[in-house]
């Protein structure tokens, strides 16, 4: 049976009033659900500061209770969080990369299209798994010069043919003759109608000149031709182009048949195999390969009636025979007969050595990252794989001692062919290199094969224990982001060893991790649902102000500004600073994510500071979104004098904060202390932020 978790609030946070003094209306809470029990303030002392230093629950009078850390000052959590100038933005940033990652996705900036059923997906780019070998190796189709002058000039075009005939090969081999910028792999249920309004909102929605293919649409069928026209002028307009590929039966508008190239006539799969080990092996090698009996017979029994795509697996299957030292033709054929269903898995089963595999894993959880964090996180990880029992080691000829660890084994180069990666410049033209995987769809699944597949499980959560709490904060969400994938597939488990313990932490760090991997895990209805219960237990448990800070965070990662600002704004009753940072944090995230929502947040930070109960934590938020929010010299509200509305609560709102009243906690202090530094202060971007230059949001006009 599995046990419940989540579920029912700790004992005395059920039925607790709502805060009064409330102007956001309707109820807080997870999307979906009932707004939670609205949180009171908790009594008795605060906690102990942890033993690393993080600061504790702040409670007890204005000078706090004998042996309390300082409520602000350097050091405290109040004034960290008010001192990071344009760190929400940065975060907003970082945290979109990390869930892009761990999704298969490393697609820049928040690009969707809606689907058939209503859903919304992000854009993907091709993967270099396909886009590559048909740079290199294609063999070209007797129609690509008549489909290639058609595409030009339509921007649509419509490849038919039986399957089997090489049709996504021809597709990607147009695209890239149109010199695209960048090549988009749409999902097959995609719907039409919003990739027009995609392409037609232009600016930051879709850069010009990038391309599509849509490989056998699911909803072909429903492309009437005022639609095609509609997309055909939007792709037109934006300098994009379109290829989609069809059987031959599935076309029903005739109005579409000025779009249709007919492919009746594929490339010989012979042409294919040796093209495919051209590019993998080079001429002389495949002229050798090619001259191999064995060999000879091998393609005499296979390629008869062989699909294209087929083709080219079973030279792959050669190459990589062959690369083994070995030239087997039966084990070419067992090769090529497990390579369409087993690939990933027997490429990760062929990293063998546990510094190739802890590779795998740290480049899978911090994908795209410098190549300095990724080498340190694969040694901490092969450190606690590594068997630390003793060893008798024996010496070899000349009496030399066998080396155990050989740092210098295998270059970069080497292990990068290995692990279908390859390096990058660092973002923003920082010097130096990151490192990725080839295929956006390769990290989670390495995450999960690992979690899965090997009794590693211990190591790995005290591996990303320690990553969560990393220096580099990108470091930190990337990993948070990779204990979301193992989530998916442990829930319960993670819930009981990782969710709970760290949602009552002293750290900060470890409390946004929660929020974090919840929110990647939260893409299965099954846990979005238990999940939500999750952290409305938290949210009403009055004698847990860190788990309240813990339910702050995970609000500020939901999608509706709406209900996550109402739940937000019942949290200001709580006095402790931790609650307030973490308010602070959630309402920059909501704001960095749904620029409409300003005005929600800002009215709501104004009401609540009206509220003497609700003025210390209202006003410590409020400086931490002034703080951490930027936008760019173009953005709406950027000017020499922000929009009325915004103006109008900004200067009312800072004005409280200036004033300095007394509080019961002393937040007061530490928000006269930071006020005065928060207004009209440019922010210091650091390296691998979208843009280079931004500016703070004024707290005054």
């Amino acid at each position: 049976m599995t046990t419940p978790t989540g579920g029912a609030p700790a004992a005395g946070g059920g039925g607790t009033a709502p805060a009064a003094g409330g102007g956001t209306g309707g109820q807080g809470g997870a999307a979906g659900h009932a707004g939670p029990p609205g949180p009171a303030q908790p009594t008795g002392a605060g906690q102990p500061p942890s033993a690393d230093g993080s600061p504790g629950a702040q409670g007890g009078g204005e000078n706090g209770a004998p042996g309390e850390p300082p409520r602000s000052g350097p050091g405290t959590e109040s004034f960290e969080a008010t001192g990071a100038m344009g760190q929400g933005s940065l975060r907003h940033d970082r945290l979109r990369n990390a869930f892009a990652n761990v999704e298969g996705d490393v697609v820049g900036g928040d690009k969707y299209v809606l689907l058939l059923d209503g859903g919304r997906r992000r854009l993907r780019t091709l993967s270099p798994f396909l886009a590559e070998p048909v740079r290199f190796a294609y063999q070209e189709h007797p129609g690509l010069p008549a489909a290639r002058e058609a595409l030009a000039g339509r921007h649509l075009l419509i490849l038919r043919g039986a399957p089997g005939h090489g049709k996504t090969a021809m597709a990607v081999r147009l695209l890239q003759g149109m010199g695209a910028t960048t090549t988009y792999h749409l999902d097959s249920d995609v719907d039409f109608g919003s990739l027009a309004d995609l392409l037609e909102r232009g600016g930051d929605s879709i850069e010009r000149g990038a391309a599509f293919l849509l490989d056998q649409p699911s909803g072909i069928d429903g492309l009437r031709g005022a639609e095609y026209e509609k997309v055909r002028g939007a792709l037109a307009l934006a300098g994009a182009w379109l290829v989609i590929t069809v059987s031959s039966t599935e076309l029903t508008d005739s109005e579409l048949l000025t779009a249709v190239v007919d492919v009746t006539e594929a490339p010989g799969p012979r042409d294919i195999v040796s093209s495919h080990l051209r590019w993998r092996v080079g001429d002389a090698v495949r002229d050798r390969l090619l001259a191999d009996g064995g060999i000879t017979t091998l393609l005499g029994e296979l390629l008869d009636g062989l699909a294209c795509q087929r083709a080219a697996d079973l030279a792959s299957a050669i190459a990589e025979e062959w690369e083994t030292g070995e030239l087997d033709p039966e084990a070419v054929k067992r090769r090529f007969a497990r390579q369409a269903d087993e690939d990933f898995d027997i490429w990760m089963e062929s990293l063998r050595e546990p510094s190739v595999r802890s590779l795998a894993i740290a480049l899978a959880v911090l994908n795209g990252l410098p190549q300095e964090y990724i080498a340190t996180a694969a040694r901490a990880l092969r450190e606690r794989l590594e068997d630390d029992r003793p060893h008798v080691l024996m010496a070899g000829p000349g009496n030399e001692l066998p080396r155990v660890k050989d740092p210098f084994g295998a270059p970069r180069r080497r292990q990068l062919t290995r692990l279908r990666a390859h390096a990058i410049g660092k973002e923003d033209g920082e010097p130096g290199q990151a490192l990725e995987y080839k295929d956006p769809a390769y990290p989670p699944r390495v995450i999960r094969h690992a979690w899965i597949q090997y009794e590693v499980q211990s190591e790995l959560l005290d591996w990303l224990s320690a990553l969560v709490v990393h220096p580099a904060e990108e470091v930190r969400v990337y990993a948070a982001a990779a204990l979301g994938v193992i989530a998916s597939e442990s829930y319960t488990y993670l819930c009981d060893r990782v969710f709970h313990p760290w949602a009552r932490s002293e750290s900060p760090l470890r409390r946004d991790a929660v929020a974090y991997a919840l929110r990647v895990a939260s893409r299965d209805p099954w846990i979005a649902e238990r999940a939500d219960m999750l952290v409305e237990g938290w949210f009403a448990d009055r004698s847990e102000p860190y788990a309240q800070a813990t339910a702050a965070r995970a609000y500020g990662m939901r999608e509706d500004p709406g209900p996550a600002v109402a739940a937000l704004a019942r949290l200001t009753v709580v006095d402790r600073v931790a609650v307030a940072v973490a308010v602070g944090h959630s309402l920059t995230d909501l704001l960095e994510r749904n620029t409409d929502s300003t005005g929600l947040v800002l009215r709501t930070l104004h009401e609540r500071s009206a509220d003497h109960r609700m003025r210390p934590t209202a006003l410590l938020s409020f400086l931490i979104v002034a703080t951490e929010v930027v936008v760019g010299k173009d953005e709406p509200g950027s000017g020499t004098r922000p929009r009325t509305g915004r103006s109008s609560s900004i200067w009312q709102t800072g004005r409280r904060s200036c004033v300095g009243r007394s509080s019961p906690c002393g937040a007061s202090r530490s928000i006269t202390r930071t006020s005065a530094g928060t207004r009209n202060r440019c922010c210091a971007i650091g390296p691998r932020s979208p843009n280079s230059t931004r500016r703070c949001v004024p707290c005054s006009s």
